[in-house]
This record gives structure tokens, C-alpha cells and sequence, in this order.
């Protein structure tokens, strides 16, 4: 055999050789081609560098190719910055862009000059009362959610009613106040005006509750006289019920019709109650858009709630594939068929009173009882002033508000001062102190002796704002019947020694505390129990 064919033969040293199976792969290279003419035969031969394949550096390399998802640093970032250093950027420019936002909410809802803005009733001017600076950082989290593009109308006006809430001072934060500052502040927010809700659409069909009587005269002209605060309260519960059933907030146990025909007689005066009357053209009218846009979001309510019961019928039967009869229709409930000049006899209101804040005053130091004690009594005619005159304090509480007690005087008798709240407010007041069935003797200076009560229950005294009446009222304290009573007490004793003394001059006449009363005051003021000649029976008595 040859030398020739012996090589042919024999066999290749890869046959005994295998690579091993961790051998590198060859590498791809993903440089962009040059023109082909640049390149020389010697350049286009694929060469394979086994040294730098084989070392640790360039296997890692070879390990992740770079694809045109991805980028280096160096393109991601500026140069010399650091990802944290972009994300610090996008945050700074977030709380940046936030605080424009809230700025330019601020502005264009009159907030930013923090004043009260809110329309006196007195001038129509807007009040320039203090914001109170504890509540910013309140107003600001309100002013974040205002700034959500997602809210439902109902939300936006909820987050507008709290921030006329915060905004407002204490002499303008209950709801006439705040419902006017909303409708202006609707009609300028930014992005332009939001649609309302369909309680506050439903609302402005109507208008407001009408002051006078919507009845006409013989001759025709429009009735002058006023209508009773009762009455006008019983007229505007009858129109959220209307608008509760129209929401399906409440059952329907009642017509529209016949809330229409409640609400016409209780917008009457005492005069036209009487007789036969007739209704003002254009509340006729009002009422009637009311009473149809009502109607329309039941019905649209009603069918709905039908598309969804036959919806979950549908899906329930391709479930089970069982085709399943019908249940029995709910039974409506049965409509209570009353007069309208009856259906709010005898009903007065329960419901819990909206506490609007604790009873703040701007010097805290001159509403001390220290301070008030010594001060020369009041000898004005007005008797709502007047400190002279004898008379009564009570105490009385209402339903639904078990937590909270009433402290007034009056130099008359206290049954016809709690008829005359009984008439104005709509609500039953029980009386607790005096005792109904006691014989009471009147206590000499009976405003003084109210001021000295209200000077030491300071800290419990709250403002509650009466929906019937429509106002504030400032006279509440949250506190115990029984302490509330030891207090009025004590004070009623210490007036009954007659620690003032008249002081006549040409000029006038002057009341001041006697100088030995006035170095015993600071262990009358402090002593919070009722005296031992008092019996301890009297406070649970009251309760």
C-alpha cells in the first residue's frame, strides 16, 4: 500500500477526539456589513480567534447579544447621571407639576387669598374672615381629590361641600351658606362647568322653599304673607321625599301626586288655609316639572332594575340549562292614601342634629368665668342683654340628640320659651331643668347666671346646625345632663346672695361684683359639684 492511501485510510483524529460538548459555539458577528467592495478576499475569509473565544470575558460577552430592545447606560441616562438620579427627576417633576395644580384650583375658586369668601346675608358682600390655619393641609388632600378626573358629579359636589366646610368661618359653614358657594363654584371650575348631580337637578327644577304664601288674592295679586316655620319645614321634608323616592332611596309609600298636593298645602299661609284657594301660576308649573322629572328617574330606575333581573335569569338558566318558572312578583308595598292637610300632623323631627364644629371665640381669655363674673352687669333694654332682670335657666334635651343638651334663660316662663323652640325648630323639646312639675322662684340676674354656665361648660359648647329652621345654633354642649344641672346650680345659689351692688351716679346706673365676692370667686369657679345644701337627689331628678 502506499504512503498515499495509507493517509486516505486512516482515520480522522476528530474520531477519537469528539469535541467535548461545552465547546464554544462559533461566533455570530452582528457588525453592519460594509460595501462589498471594501473589503479584501483576505478580510472576507471567516477567522475564528479560539484564545479570546476561551476566555471568561468574552463567553460572557457572547452569552447575552445585544438586540434592539435594549440600550446601554450610556443611551438610557445623561452622562455622569445614575437611573436613581432619572427617577428623583420624574418625582421632583410630579410634586412640581402637583402643586401648579393645586395653585391653580386655589385660584380659581377664590381660595387663595385665605379668606372665609362666603356671601353675607346681611350686604351681599363676600366675608374676609381668617381661613383657620390648622385646616390647610386638610383642604389641600380635598383639593387632590377635586383634581381626579373620575369623579361622578355626586363625588365632586360631596368634596366641594367639605371644602366649603373647611373654608368657611363659623358663622358660615352650615349647609344655605355652603350650597350657595357650590353653585358658584361649579360654573368656574377648571376644565369648565361639570353637569349636577340628580339630587342637586332635581333641586333646582323646584328652587328654593318659598318664604311667602303661593297663593293668590281675590284681585289676583301674588299673597304677602308669611308662611309659619313649621309649615315651611313640613313642605321641604315633603320634597326630599319626593326626591328620595325619585333615587330609590327610600320605599315608595306614597304617591307624587299626593306629595304635590302636601307640599301646595303646606306652602299656604294661615289665611288661605281656610278657604278654597289657587295656586300661583308659576309654582304650578315648577311643581309639575318636578313631579315629571320624578317620575321619569323611577321609571328609568324600575327598567333598569327589570334589564337586570332578566339578565341574571337568562345567565342562571344557560348555566344549569333547566328552564326554571318565574317567581311570584314582589308585592309593592301598599301607598298610605292620606289628607295633605294631615300627612305631617303631629310629626315633629328626630333626626340628629349636623354638628358643625366646637363654639370657638376669638379672645378665649375675655369668655372665662374669672372674666365674666367681674364684669359690670348689662343694664340695656334689650332683654336679650339685659343682665338685670330676673327670670329662669333651662335645660332641655330633643329626640335623636341624647348627647347633647340645651342652656338658655328667659325672663318669662320657661313652657312658653320651649313652645316658642317647639314652634321654630320643629322638634319637641323635654324640659329638665326646672323639673316641669317643681315650683321654681326666679333667680336675680338670670342672663348673668346663663353667661357664668356657658363661661365654665366652654370646652363642651358646640354649634349644631337645625335643618327645620335653617340655622345655626350656638347654645349646644356636649355633656351630661347631670353635670350640666350641678352647674346651673351652683351658679344659681352664688347669684341668690346678691354678690352685685348698684352704683348710682347722674349719669347712670352701674352694677359691680362687691369686693369680698370677688376674693371668693376663684373657689366658686373652681368647685365643679353641686353645693351640699342643694340635695343630690336633684340631678337625677332631671335625667
Amino acid at each position: 500500500m502506499s504512503q498515499m492511501e495509507s493517509a486516505v485510510a486512516r482515520p480522522s483524529p476528530a474520531d477519537f477526539y469528539p469535541s467535548p460538548p461545552t465547546s464554544p459555539r462559533p461566533v455570530k458577528r452582528t457588525e453592519k456589513a460594509a460595501p462589498r467592495s471594501s473589503f479584501s478576499k483576505k478580510e472576507t475569509e471567516p477567522t475564528l480567534d479560539f484564545g479570546s473565544v476561551d476566555s471568561p470575558k468574552s463567553r460572557g460577552n457572547c452569552a447575552t447579544p445585544v438586540t434592539s430592545s435594549e440600550s446601554t447606560p450610556s443611551e438610557s441616562t445623561p452622562s455622569g447621571s445614575t437611573p436613581s438620579d432619572s427617577t428623583e427627576n420624574r418625582a421632583s417633576k410630579d410634586e412640581e407639576s402637583e402643586a401648579e395644580q393645586l395653585i391653580k384650583w386655589k385660584e380659581a375658586l377664590g381660595i387663595s387669598n385665605g379668606k372665609c369668601g362666603a356671601i353675607r346675608k346681611s350686604d351681599r358682600e363676600t366675608c374676609s374672615n381668617p381661613m383657620p390655619a390648622e385646616k390647610t393641609q386638610e383642604m389641600d388632600d380635598i383639593f387632590k381629590l377635586l383634581c381626579k378626573p373620575c369623579n361622578s358629579s355626586l363625588q365632586l359636589e360631596t368634596h366641594l361641600d367639605s371644602l366649603a366646610q373647611l373654608a368657611h368661618c363659623q358663622y358660615h359653614d352650615h349647609p344655605p351658606f355652603r350650597e350657595a358657594r357650590i353653585s358658584d363654584w361649579l360654573k368656574v371650575l377648571p376644565g369648565g362647568p361639570r353637569p349636577p348631580s340628580l339630587q342637586r337637578r332635581l333641586r333646582l327644577i323646584l328652587g328654593p322653599a318659598p318664604v311667602k304664601c303661593t297663593s293668590v288674592t281675590k284681585d289676583g295679586n301674588h299673597c304677602r304673607n308669611n308662611i309659619a316655620q313649621a309649615r315651611k319645614s313640613d313642605a321641604q321634608k315633603t320634597v326630599r321625599k319626593m326626591i328620595e323616592m325619585a333615587m330609590g332611596s327610600i320605599e315608595q309609600d306614597s304617591s307624587l301626586t299626593l306629595l304635590a298636593e302636601v307640599w301646595q298645602h303646606y306652602t299656604l299661609c294661615h289665611a288661605h288655609l281656610k278657604y278654597s284657594f289657587k295656586t300661583q301660576d308659576d309654582w304650578v308649573k315648577r311643581l309639575e316639572e318636578f313631579c315629571m322629572a320624578c317620575q321619569s328617574e323611577m321609571n328609568s330606575r324600575i327598567e333598569e332594575e327589570k334589564l337586570k333581573a332578566k339578565e341574571a335569569t337568562t345567565a342562571n338558566d344557560k348555566a344549569d340549562e333547566i328552564i326554571l318558572a318565574s317567581p311570584p312578583p314582589t308585592p309593592r308595598s301598599r301607598l298610605v292614601h292620606k289628607s295633605p292637610r294631615t300627612f305631617w300632623d303631629g310629626v315633629y323631627e328626630t333626626s340628629q342634629f349636623k354638628i358643625l364644629g366646637k363654639y370657638e371665640v376669638i379672645n378665649k381669655s375675655l369668655f372665662t368665668v374669672d372674666m365674666v363674673a367681674r364684669e359690670q352687669l348689662n343694664t340695656e333694654d334689650d332683654k336679650s342683654k339685659n343682665e338685670i332682670k330676673d327670670g329662669f335657666v333651662y335645660l332641655y334635651q330633643v329626640s335623636g340628640n341624647d348627647n347633647l343638651v340645651k342652656i338658655g334663660f328667659t325672663t318669662g316662663q320657661v313652657a312658653q320659651r320651649l313652645e316658642s323652640w317647639k314652634k321654630d325648630c320643629h322638634r319637641e323639646p323635654a324640659q329638665l331643668y326646672p323639673a316641669p312639675d317643681a315650683v321654681c322662684k326666679a333667680v336675680p340676674h338670670a342672663h348673668r347666671v346663663e353667661r357664668l354656665v356657658h363661661a365654665e361648660l366652654m370646652e363642651h359648647r358646640v354649634r349644631v346646625y337645625c335643618e327645620p329652621c335653617e340655622k345655626q345654633h350656638v347654645e349646644w354642649f356636649k355633656v351630661s345632663v347631670k353635670h350640666a344641672v350641678a352647674v346651673i346650680e351652683k351658679w344659681s345659689l352664688w347669684i341668690q346672695r346678691r354678690p352685685y351692688e348698684k352704683r348710682e351716679t347722674r349719669q347712670s346706673v352701674k352694677w359691680s361684683l362687691k369686693a369680698e365676692e370677688a376674693k371668693c370667686l376663684a373657689d366658686i369657679a373652681g368647685h365643679s359639684g353641686i353645693p351640699e345644701r342643694v340635695g343630690e337627689g336633684l340631678a337625677s331628678k332631671a335625667e
